[in-house]
C-alpha cells in the first residue's frame, strides 16, 4: 500500500472514528468495500441525513452570532471574505471554529496574492466550509447515540477521495490501484 493510500485511510479513520487494522485495509480494494467495511463497524442509522447541510447550519449559526448578522444573510454561496472583518478576519474565523469545537477547522482564505496563488484549497464560501467540516469532522456533527447511514459514510469517503486524490469522477466499484492508478 502506497503512502497516498495510507494517508487516505488514516484520514477516513480519523473522520469517522474507526480504526481499520492493516490486514483489513490491505483487503479493501474499492471505495464501496471501504464504505461497507466502515458502515459495518459504526452504529447504524437508516435515515438519510446530509452532513454538509448539518455542518452549514452549525457554521452559519456560529458565524451569525459572532458577527451579529441575521442567519438569513448567510447562504452557502456567501464569500467568507465578504463577511469577515478586514482587520481581524482570521481571528474572528478562528473564534468561530473554537466555539464549534470541530476537530478539524479550516483557515479562511486570505485575499493576498500569495493566498490566491498557492492556497486555493482553503474554503472560499460557507458551502465549501460545510463540505470541509462534513469531510473532516463528520462525527462531531452527530448527536450522541445517533448512528450512521450508508450514504453518510459514502459521502465522507467521497470527500476524502476528492481531498487526497483530487478524484471526482469515479465509480464506487473502481479498484484503487488497477482502475484509479492509486498506490
Amino acid at each position: 500500500m502506497g503512502l497516498d493510500i495510507v494517508e487516505f485511510v488514516m484520514g477516513v479513520e480519523e473522520a469517522v472514528g474507526v480504526c481499520i487494522p492493516n490486514d483489513a485495509a490491505a483487503a479493501i480494494a474499492t471505495p464501496r468495500m471501504l464504505v461497507d467495511y466502515l458502515h459495518g463497524r459504526l452504529p447504524q442509522s437508516r435515515g438519510p441525513r446530509c452532513l454538509s447541510q448539518r455542518a452549514f447550519y452549525h457554521v452559519r449559526r456560529a458565524l451569525a452570532d459572532r458577527l451579529g448578522l441575521a442567519r438569513t444573510a448567510l447562504r452557502p454561496d456567501t464569500d467568507l471574505l465578504a463577511v469577515l472583518p478586514a482587520a481581524d478576519g482570521q481571528a474572528v474565523w478562528a473564534g468561530v471554529g473554537d466555539s464549534l469545537g470541530f476537530p478539524c477547522w479550516p483557515r479562511a482564505r486570505s485575499d493576498s496574492w500569495l493566498a490566491r496563488t498557492f492556497l486555493h484549497a482553503r474554503p472560499r464560501t460557507l458551502g465549501e466550509v460545510a463540505r470541509y467540516v462534513a469531510t473532516f469532522s463528520p462525527a462531531a456533527l452527530k448527536p450522541p447515540g445517533e448512528g450512521w447511514s450508508w450514504g453518510e459514510v459514502a459521502a465522507v469517503v467521497d470527500g476524502q477521495m476528492q481531498h487526497h486524490f483530487a478524484i471526482r469522477d469515479y465509480s464506487l466499484d473502481d479498484r484503487f490501484v488497477q482502475d484509479l492508478g492509486l498506490g
